[in-house]
């Protein structure tokens, strides 16, 4: 949870991209506006979600705070869905995305990231009792993902004979599970664990490792300036276990070895 003196949130949807961008490119500019405007999604615990005051907490916001703290500016949290995090980017008006955006080729191209800041491994989840046990068995079968995410470009191609049911955000596609409207999801490894305090008595759980991926940290293509300091901040929190004791008070797990690029 974080005090709203340190933290604007933007509740606009990705429809008005127009707003007024972020305009900073290096990090002296941030640091002489004095803020710092990071995309997250708050739909997704324990990644980034909206407490019982409304306010953001969870993984994103309070490694987007470090961020903050660190530059000695203030932090603006601009809330974004899963499709609009690279438009958001793209359009200047946010200087980074800090979402659970997992490093692909494909965002490669768009994008500049960072080194990664945790494993993001996106499973196949289902309820216990649903049999599994390849990926022929999806045939006939509804499968819930966020659009054009790596997941839903996994299952369009593997999932012979499934139907792939698309939403905008990760909230989205996990009531899509709990309301019966889909017989699996593609989620991320913590996404099981949540569902079973959503549902209890369903016994949701992983049933095949999807795509083994890690998240970075997203900066527009060209600034060079602030992915360098970027790539300075990970290697520090890294080495001073700062990235750690976050991954275990939000996620309940160690961070282990992050590779780097």
């Amino acid at each position: 949870m974080f005090r709203k003196a340190f933290i604007a949130i933007s509740m606009a949807a990705t429809a008005l991209l127009a707003t007024a961008p972020a305009k900073a490119q290096t990090v002296d500019e941030i640091v002489k506006r004095g803020e710092i405007v990071i995309g997250i999604d708050l739909t997704n615990p324990p990644w980034g979600f909206l407490d019982e005051k409304q306010e953001p907490t969870g993984f994103d916001p309070a490694y987007a705070k470090l961020v903050a703290d660190k530059l000695g500016v203030k932090l603006k949290i601009e809330r974004v869905n899963s499709p609009g995090r690279i438009p958001f980017l793209q359009s200047g008006r946010i200087d980074l995305v800090l979402s659970t955006l997992s490093i692909t080729a494909d965002r490669a191209k768009q994008v500049w990231f960072t080194s990664p800041y945790a494993p993001n491994p996106l499973i196949l989840i289902g309820a216990k009792a649903t049999p599994f046990k390849s990926m022929g068995d999806l045939k006939g079968q509804r499968i819930a993902v966020p659009r054009g995410s790596p997941q839903d470009i996994t299952v369009t191609r593997d999932a012979v004979g499934a139907t792939v049911l698309r939403f905008e955000d990760d909230a989205s596609v996990q009531q899509a599970l709990l309301t019966g409207q889909a017989d699996f999801i593609g989620g991320g490894l913590l996404t099981p664990a949540a569902l079973n305090k959503m549902a209890p008595g369903k016994d949701y759980e992983g049933k095949f490792t999807l795509n083994a991926l890690y998240m970075g940290m997203a900066v527009k293509k060209g600034n060079s300036d602030l992915l360098q300091y970027l790539n300075t901040f990970v290697f520090l929190t890294k080495q001073s276990g700062e990235i750690d004791t976050l991954t275990r008070k939000y996620l309940n797990v160690p961070v282990g070895e992050l590779p780097v690029f």
